[in-house]
């Protein structure tokens, strides 16, 4: 596998072309960023809206870097991630973006790290909370290359039209065989330098198989009349190779939620790893009223 040599150019991150920027002086242990989501309308859905698993992906990407600057000369790997937005970010253009993300590294344990972090409105309105935790590696070819303090990381888009193509073209999404069935073609554009399937694609593709059970759609693209509120993540295993199938199942009303709410499970399996588990995530998934 090749050297991680530019953070830059991670095709997911440059999809969302996010900013990154590290701050103090660089020497805390426990590293801070903050990072830019723009919010360009080719990342939106048919509705212009950001959905969940591509606010999600945002803040792997962001999340992950952080938590990996505290690992020098290691590197790590996402395991667990969990997401809450806040109520007032699924409706209307406050959850859309520009997106401000500030994370922290609150520990760095010898084989792990965990991760805290806030998305807001550029004008400070709450639309996120989010936890990340990491193992700790040393990578094939080394870790990516930074100077500390990280200045302020710009994405190069390339010039490819995928790169300008709906959310559901850009992750290679297809109708599965139902409702709540998805499946993930894991193109190199969705790899990260090492082959592994980027932890934000596998939460494109769940999300959008929660949200395809509670509309009864199966086309990826047209399950805009949900909405997942918050999530949690378990990344099991790499996915490599291909196609990956999400399947989501109804578990029952959310509990703790408004009425008709309901909580919908999550299991992405690698179709071409002789199945096997790659992630499984709790959602909760809530119906459109506007």
């Amino acid at each position: 596998m090749a050297a991680f040599n530019s953070p830059r150019e991670i095709g997911v991150a440059q999809y969302l072309t996010l900013h990154i920027e590290e701050v103090g002086d660089g020497t805390d242990p426990l590293p801070r960023t903050r990072g830019e989501f723009p919010g360009s309308p080719v990342v939106l859905d048919a509705d212009g809206r950001l959905e969940t698993g591509m606010l999600t992906a945002v803040v792997d990407g962001i999340g992950g870097m952080t938590s990996g600057l505290s690992c020098l000369p290691d590197w790590i790997v996402t395991t667990n991630l969990a997401l809450r937005r806040a109520d007032d970010s699924l409706v209307g253009r406050r959850g859309t973006g520009p997106l401000v993300v500030d994370v922290h590294v609150l520990r760095r344990g010898r084989s792990s790290v965990v991760t805290r972090g806030d998305v807001t409105s550029v004008a400070g309105d709450a639309v996120a909370t989010f936890w990340l935790t990491c193992a700790v590696l040393t990578p094939e070819g080394g870790p990516p290359q930074f100077e500390r303090p990280v200045g302020r990381l710009e994405r190069v888009v390339p010039d490819d039209p995928v790169f300008r193509s709906s959310p559901a073209e850009f992750f290679g999404l297809e109708a599965g065989s139902r409702p709540g069935e998805v499946l993930l073609h894991p193109e190199p554009r969705l790899r990260n330098p090492w082959g592994i399937l980027h932890g934000g694609a596998t939460a494109v593709a769940l999300d959008t198989a929660a949200r395809g059970l509670i509309t009864g759609t199966s086309d990826p693209a047209a399950a805009t009349g949900a909405v997942v509120t918050d999530l949690v993540v378990h990344y099991l295993s790499p996915g490599r190779v291909g196609p990956l199938l999400a399947r989501a199942t109804e578990a029952g009303p959310a509990p703790t939620s408004p009425a008709g709410d309901r909580l919908v499970r999550v299991e992405v399996r690698d179709r071409g790893a002789d199945d096997r588990a790659v992630a499984l995530a709790m959602t909760t998934v809530r119906r459109r009223e506007d």
